[in-house]
């Protein structure tokens, strides 16, 4: 007797536990470790500090790979850039060749495949008075001075920061000056 009460309370429980609905899971034991809540981003959570899901990070952290740079958006910035106190060791080591596929993508629709500021969007007169890089037009650039325009922008040209990497903005700068060199009156 005890044996079949015991038999037909599990073939119950399992019938129990089973639904004919495909989309339904039946009872689960310990539901909240089944389906964790999902939440949207800056969607109002009320157990953050914040008050929303989106959580500012630990004071004091840095992305993984993010070098600091720390001369300010202005004319003043760009002066002290001249001076290439950025420019990294290995520099002069960097292939050129490595910077001309980034050029081409984010650079030459401006300034022009061989840097001369011909690119496709002033032949069609939609952005006017892109520099090349020849010592006429921009006597005083250097790699310093680049790296802050990549950075922060100057004139038409808006910050490309957050579109390349550290390592990336100093491969197109290396490219860069290889094309100023192509262009100066002694090539």
């Amino acid at each position: 007797m005890k044996k079949t009460a015991i038999f037909s309370l599990v073939i119950a429980s399992f019938l129990m536990s089973c639904r004919s609905e495909k989309d339904q899971p039946g009872y689960t034991f310990m539901d909240d470790m089944y389906s964790s809540p999902a939440l949207r981003t800056h969607e109002a959570v009320a157990n953050t500090p914040q008050g929303t899901s989106a959580m500012l990070p630990v004071e004091g952290t840095i992305p993984r790979g993010h070098v600091t740079y720390d001369l300010a958006n202005s004319t003043e910035g760009y002066e002290s850039s001249k001076a290439n106190s950025h420019v990294p060791a290995n520099f002069a080591d960097m292939d050129p060749a490595e910077g001309k596929v980034l050029y081409n993508i984010f650079c030459a629709s401006c300034h022009g495949a061989k840097g001369d500021g011909e690119g496709i969007l002033v032949q069609r007169e939609k952005i006017l008075g892109i520099p090349g890089y020849d010592e006429v037009r921009l006597p005083e650039i250097t790699p310093g001075s680049i790296y802050h325009v990549i950075m922060h922008g100057k004139n038409n040209m808006g910050s490309h920061a957050s579109q390349l990497t550290y390592s990336e903005r100093w491969k197109i700068i290396s490219y860069v000056m290889q094309l100023r060199a192509n262009q100066s009156p002694s090539a």
